[in-house]
């Protein structure tokens, strides 16, 4: 018993650490430190300016965008926060690094400075307005403008106006064309990566196995290509058709549009779990005994393991039939006290994991070594899974659900592509993240369905492109705003001079 214990937790470990060359994804920050971040840049450092940040709020997650003015770091080194004071600068950058966004900072020389990335949960936008209302009485209450974009932009501006800070909104698609440019053709790599999914990868194979196939397959992109299309994938799916243009500047058409996307799978998540976050449900989706099929109807399960490939059909037995389908089979017992009962006990259960995992997550010594031993994993596992109709674990469900939706994902893009006549695919959003299992499946389903021909490709900043958008298009605005205020003062200056000319000039007698 001893020895299995401590296999057991050797394995929890092993699941719980990174891969060698892995890169830890993007999660939202929590609330707490969410507001730790916005008092240190708005309270404890008086010289910032809100200009300095670009918001994207959408239906689900706010991205946010933070310029530094730097000189180039040094070699191998990767740019670091700098708000004057190194104490500051040391905490807000150890509170981005345990969120994965530390990873994104990247020194853009056409803009002189830093560009750092965060990101949290849409939810947390009026409690970071009540947050930043209640400041000390001494501290006098500036009027700050913080370029925005994303359709919650509109819903919070009213509430953020209150409290001094006024949002210099544009409209979403300018947003997601200027940064999707800047990230492909203006910097110096661009920002694409592609996955080459082996050959006998099959829907079978575990998520450890396309993790790992993932980062062998994993290849930047030094030449973006000309013309794509573009598929947005956060709240919903948006499909764009990028061409080259005059003088080589893209241009954009919006091909469509799909309900089906980020909010898609997060809900229906939602209605089926105990999940309290995304990043809970894609933790869910990585642990080895994850298996879709243990829900999902497959070939096989209709025609019988050996005669699927024999009747001319050309599918394997693996292949995905019916998402859900095998739920339908499912017998349940007759007897109603029973069943009763066993739902009691269940609903007892969730509720004693849910308490377990808030004593574990609300102790900062004791999470981190919760998080370690994979405990805090196993919890949530329980707690998900318990709550669950039948005799189905949650990360099964939740497994079969992000299949469903990245592979629909996938076939709507590469009929797009088919209808255009295009051969590369981009995707972003927030709902990829360069989590390894949903490129792997968007990829596997591009590969599959355009059997080979469409390449899919992706952003390493993938949900902040409408925040470098916002970015851009301020800093467009005050250039011109600078340029006319020149021409205004150097035309006045002018007439003036000119005016001085036609005075009558004294002539002494």
């Amino acid at each position: 018993g001893c020895r299995h214990m401590l296999a057991r937790c050797a394995l929890l470990l092993a699941a719980s650490l990174p891969l060698a060359n892995s890169r830890v994804p993007v999660t939202p920050l929590r609330r707490r430190t969410l507001l730790q971040v916005l008092r240190r840049l708005t309270l404890d450092a008086p010289d910032f300016r809100g200009d300095e940040l670009s918001i994207d709020i959408g239906g689900s997650l706010a991205k946010v965008v933070l310029f530094q003015p730097s000189p180039p770091p040094e070699d191998g080194q990767r740019p670091r926060l700098c708000l004057g004071s190194p104490r500051l600068d040391a905490e807000l950058d150890a509170l981005l690094k345990q969120s994965g966004e530390r990873e994104l900072s990247m020194y853009v020389p056409q803009l002189g400075g830093n560009l750092h990335f965060f990101c949290f949960e849409s939810k947390h936008v009026a409690a970071a307005a009540a947050f930043l209302a209640k400041r000390p009485v001494w501290q006098p209450r500036r009027q700050v403008v913080m370029r925005a974009t994303g359709a919650g932009s509109y819903k919070h501006q009213h509430a953020l106006g209150g409290i001094g800070v006024r949002l210099d909104l544009s409209l979403d698609v300018d947003c997601m064309l200027s940064g999707l440019n800047f990230l492909l053709h203006q910097l110096p790599r661009p920002d694409l990566f592609t996955v080459a999914m082996p050959e006998s990868m099959t829907p079978l194979a575990t998520p450890g196995a396309y993790r790992a196939a993932v980062e062998g397959g994993y290849a930047a992109v030094a030449h973006p290509p000309k013309d794509y299309i573009y598929v947005s994938v956060s709240t919903e799916t948006v499909v764009l058709e990028a061409k080259s243009g005059a003088g080589g500047r893209p241009t954009f058409r919006r091909l469509g549009a799909s309900s089906v996307g980020g909010a898609t799978f997060w809900g229906l998540v939602r209605l089926l779990t105990a999940c309290e976050t995304f990043d809970e449900v894609i933790r869910l989706t990585e642990m080895e005994g994850a298996c879709s099929t243990n829900v999902d109807m497959q070939v096989g399960d209709i025609y019988g393991k050996a005669a699927a490939s024999s009747r001319g059909l050309g599918l394997k037995s693996e292949v995905i039939a019916a998402s859900f389908g095998k739920v339908v089979l499912e017998r349940r017992g007759p007897m109603f006290f029973l069943r009763y009962l066993r739902a009691l006990l269940r609903h007892y259960e969730e509720g004693f994991w849910l308490v377990v995992l808030f004593v574990l997550t609300s102790l900062p010594g004791l999470r981190e070594v919760s998080r370690i031993l994979g405990v805090v994993r196993f919890a949530e596992r329980r707690a998900a899974s318990v709550s669950m109709c039948g005799n189905y674990a949650a990360h099964d469900v939740a497994l079969s659900l992000l299949r469903m939706v990245s592979n629909n994902i996938g076939q709507i893009a590469t009929l797009y592509a088919q209808q255009s006549g295009l051969r590369h695919i981009v995707f972003g959003g927030s709902f990829i993240r360069e989590h390894p299992y949903t490129v792997a499946t968007i990829s596997a389903a591009v590969h599959y369905f355009s059997r080979g021909e469409v390449q899919p490709l992706f952003l390493k900043h993938d949900c902040f492109v409408g925040a470098i958008g916002a970015h851009l298009k301020g800093r467009e605005s005050d250039a011109a705003a600078h340029e006319g205020g020149r021409i205004a003062a150097s035309g006045a200056g002018g007439r003036e001079g000119g005016h001085e000319q036609h005075q009558p000039r004294e002539v002494s007698s």
